[in-house]
């Protein structure tokens, strides 16, 4: 057993200041989901700004596709060089997408800053990894679920916070809070975080890194541009081809490899095989709250199911399941230390789906829409906060993170075809006003949607029950 191990983290943690730790690695995750939200506040202004609603779709896409792609990569490097050292560079890599995007005089810069940016959407994994290396056995989960209640306030604070910057300022001033918000999780870490220790020796597996990243990028551009590009159009089936092929490169050489720096190995294990699986269903569904609701509430009246709000509201509407969801990831946490990961799933589980059956049913005013978003997202965020737990202990401590980091491309891309899958089923029914081409769903439509993500949940819920009723961490 190393010094790495849980049983050493355990010895250690009494010494270590835990409160700092949890707050610095808290403020890391609030960075990346802030930057993940503001530029939804800024997006009619940097639309107004280079009037080509596709070019301003880039700065959304290339920033989840370049995290995603890159998380399970950067999380593997952090159980190899030490997890504070590589997320030290991903902030300090935020910093500097974030001024050249701030300091900006045309789109191309502006991208090249948001694709930096977008390393920042590794943080997550290297937080897992890091509290797990920090924190005793019985403190994990709580901590992990309080990474995940970080993700929840910063997506609040970059759509309110965003939106006021975008109103009081130019949308340079979104990047430069960013670069901000960065430097400030920088700084805490630094000061905060014990340094890590190199837990991996002997000769890295490079190749089996550099065709995964690629190959997942490939994949995860198909995924969210096949509706702007056309599914069987040339550059999509381009985009594919090359992505099953570096994909298909990359399982050979990592099945054959005894150590590579990304080791599809990892999902024999039961326990990861299941809260990957739950992920999927869970990203496919339940993630599309924002999809869903915002087009049910900004739908006209005369839809007979939209409420006619602007977009504003709209967003203000969702903030109040953004703060309850707060106390989500700690609940599951807790739940997690006294029954079990299968417990806390389970539980998640039950109330998203008794949330979008409440959404189904009860859904005339903003009060009823509110409580309904309450309880789902309470019950997503407990999901996915005890999905990075299960898998934390179900691998070598040595491989935390960059099971994380897995977790973290298996959730951008079954977003994606969620988000793919409930747009077409809000489109099998329409109306439209009389003289106007703007088409919408029907109730019929929204009822089908929602019956689907409903149907989805339920079966992630019940894969969840195949979960032990304890888990037993591994020991190296």
């Amino acid at each position: 057993m190393t010094e790495t191990s849980d049983a050493a983290a355990s010895r250690m943690s009494a010494t270590k200041p835990v409160a700092g730790i949890i707050l610095a690695l808290w403020l890391a995750e609030i960075s990346g989901s802030f930057e993940t939200a503001m530029i939804l506040a800024a997006f009619k202004s940097l639309l107004a700004a280079f009037k080509d609603p596709v070019l301003v779709g880039w700065l959304v896409t290339a920033y989840l596709v370049v995290g995603a792609a890159a998380a399970a990569v950067a999380g593997r490097l952090g159980d190899i060089y030490g997890r504070r050292r590589i997320i030290l560079i991903l902030l300090a890599v935020g910093v500097l997408g974030s001024l050249i995007s701030a300091a900006s005089s045309s789109f191309a810069m502006l991208l090249t800053g948001r694709v930096l940016q977008g390393l920042t959407g590794a943080i997550l994994p290297l937080c897992v990894g890091l509290v797990r290396e920090n924190l005793s056995r019985k403190r994990v989960a709580m901590g992990i679920g309080l990474m995940i209640s970080g993700a929840s306030i910063g997506t609040a604070f970059g759509l309110v916070g965003g939106g006021f910057i975008v109103d009081h300022f130019a949308w340079h001033g979104i990047f430069i809070a960013s670069a901000g918000f960065c430097a400030l999780a920088f700084v805490a870490i630094l000061l905060a975080v014990p340094v890590s220790k190199r837990i991996v020796s002997g000769p890295v597996d490079w190749l089996s890194g550099v065709l995964f990243a690629p190959g997942i990028l490939a994949l995860l551009l198909y995924i969210s541009n096949g509706p702007k590009w056309g599914w069987a159009s040339p550059v999509s089936l381009a985009t594919l081809a090359l992505a099953l092929v570096l994909l298909a490169w990359w399982l050979r050489h990592t099945l054959a490899s005894a150590d590579p720096l990304i080791d599809i190995r990892l999902f024999r294990n039961r326990n990861v095989a299941i809260a990957n699986l739950v992920t999927a269903l869970v990203s496919a569904s339940t993630l599309q709250i924002t999809l869903v609701f915002s087009l049910m509430l900004q739908a006209p009246r005369w839809t007979l199911i939209g409420l006619g709000v602007s977009a504003t509201v709209a967003g203000l509407v969702k903030l109040p399941s953004n703060l309850l969801s707060m106390f989500a990831g700690p609940l599951s946490g807790w739940l997690t230390e006294r029954g079990g990961g299968r417990v806390a799933m389970v539980a998640g589980g039950a109330l998203t789906v008794a949330g979008w059956t409440l959404a189904l049913i009860w859904h005339d005013t903003i009060t009823q829409v509110i409580t309904a978003l309450c309880v789902i997202s309470f019950g997503t965020t407990m999901l996915f906060a005890v999905g990075p737990t299960i898998v934390a202990y179900a691998v070598p401590h040595s491989r935390t993170s960059e099971v994380a980091g897995m977790m973290t491309v298996v959730r951008q891309a079954f977003l994606g075809i969620g988000a793919q899958m409930v747009t077409i089923l809000l489109a099998t029914q329409t109306v439209q006003a009389p003289g106007d081409s703007a088409k919408f769903p029907t109730p019929g439509a929204f009822a089908l949607a929602i019956g689907v993500i409903i149907a989805l949940c339920a079966v992630a819920t019940l894969v969840a029950l195949a979960l032990p009723r304890k888990m037993e961490a591994e020991s190296a």
